[in-house]
C-alpha cells in the first residue's frame, strides 16, 4: 500500500517537472523555429531557385536538370567566392588560435589578487562595449593615409611609404585582421568566470605542494576550464568565419579582402540584378561551413581530453 501511494506521489512529481519542463521550453522552441529553423529552411529550398529582381515575390525553381544552376555560378564563375572563402577560413582559423590564447592570458591576468584589479578589469571592458561597425569606422580613421597614425609608425622603417595600406594587396589583410582579432572582452569575460569558479582549496593544495602561479595555471586551472575554453573558441571560430562589418567599412572587399558574408551582401544587395538565389546559395555553404567549424573544434577537444584521461 505505501509503495503504491510512493509510487503515485514520484509519477505525479515527475508529470509535474514534465510540465515545467515544457512550459518553459515552448517559448524557445517556437522563437527558433519563427526565426532560424524557417529562414533556414528557406535558404536552403531557394538556394536552387532563379530570384532575382525579375521575380522578387515568386521565386522559380530551376527543375532538376538545372538543380545546381546556382551553385554552378559560384564555384566557377562568380570572380570573388575563393577568396573570400580563404580569407573567411584563414580568419575563423585566428580567431580560435590567436583570439583565444589572448583572451586567457588576459583572463588570468584580470584573475589575480591584487591592488587596483577591480579598476583595471572595468577599464579593459570599456573599449569592447563599443559596437564592430563603429570600430571599423575608427580603424578607417587609423589607417587614413593623410592623417592616420599606422602611416607615420611604417614610415620610421620606410621614409618613403605614402600609400594607403587598406588597397595594398597583403597588408590589407593583416590591417583588416588587426581591427578585430585583438577585441576579447566577450571572451576574456566568459573564460574569467570560469578563472574564479575554480575552488580556491584546489589552488592552497598544489601552494602546499610548492606549485608556482605559472604552474598552477597551467596544470590546474586551464584542464579545468576546457569545457568554457571550448566554447568561446567555437565563438571566435565562427565570428571570424561570419566577418563583415569591417570588411564593409574599412575596404569593401579591396585588396583580397572579401569575406563570405559581405559576398552575400554583393549577391543580394548591390549586383545590377539582386540575385537572392545566389545569395542564399552562398549564405548555405556558410551554414555548412560553420558546422564543420564546430564539428573540427570539438573533435580536437575530444581528442585533447582522451589524451590527458590516458
Amino acid at each position: 500500500m505505501k509503495d503504491n501511494i510512493c509510487k503515485k506521489k514520484k509519477n505525479k512529481l515527475g508529470i509535474k517537472r514534465t510540465g515545467f519542463i515544457i512550459a518553459f521550453l515552448t517559448p524557445t522552441i517556437i522563437a527558433f523555429c519563427i526565426f532560424y529553423l524557417y529562414p533556414i529552411i528557406t535558404v536552403f529550398v531557394t538556394s536552387f531557385c532563379k530570384w532575382d529582381y525579375s521575380n522578387i515575390t515568386s521565386p522559380e525553381f530551376f527543375g532538376f536538370q538545372d538543380l545546381w544552376n546556382n551553385y554552378e555560378y559560384i564555384f566557377k564563375k562568380y570572380p570573388f567566392f575563393w577568396e573570400a572563402l580563404k580569407n573567411s577560413t584563414t580568419w575563423a582559423i585566428l580567431g580560435a588560435v590567436v583570439q583565444i590564447p589572448v583572451a586567457t592570458l588576459i583572463a588570468l591576468a584580470l584573475s589575480r589578487k591584487i591592488k587596483g584589479i577591480k579598476f583595471v578589469r572595468n577599464v579593459y571592458i570599456i573599449p569592447n562595449m563599443i559596437s564592430t561597425a563603429a570600430m571599423g569606422v575608427i580603424f578607417l580613421q587609423l589607417y587614413n593615409p593623410s592623417y592616420g597614425i599606422i602611416n607615420p609608425i611604417i614610415r620610421l622603417f620606410n621614409k618613403n611609404f605614402t600609400d594607403n595600406i587598406l588597397l595594398l594587396k597583403g597588408p590589407a589583410f593583416i590591417a583588416m585582421t588587426c581591427a578585430y582579432i585583438f577585441f576579447t572582452g566577450t571572451t576574456t569575460l566568459m573564460i574569467l568566470g570560469n578563472i574564479m569558479a575554480v575552488p580556491e582549496e584546489v589552488r592552497e593544495a598544489a601552494m602546499l605542494d610548492g606549485a608556482s602561479g605559472l604552474k598552477q595555471d597551467w596544470f590546474i586551472t586551464i584542464p579545468m576550464i576546457k569545457g568554457t575554453l571550448k566554447t568561446v573558441s567555437i565563438l571566435a571560430a565562427t565570428a571570424g568565419f561570419l566577418l563583415y562589418n569591417e570588411v564593409y567599412f574599412l575596404t569593401k572587399g579591396a585588396a583580397g579582402t572579401y569575406s563570405i558574408s559581405y559576398v552575400i551582401r554583393e549577391l543580394a544587395i548591390t549586383s545590377p540584378r539582386t540575385q537572392f538565389g545566389r545569395a542564399n546559395a552562398v549564405a548555405l555553404i556558410q551554414i555548412l561551413a560553420g558546422l564543420v567549424i564546430i564539428l573540427i573544434i570539438n573533435f580536437v577537444y575530444s581528442v585533447s581530453l582522451k589524451k590527458e584521461k590516458h
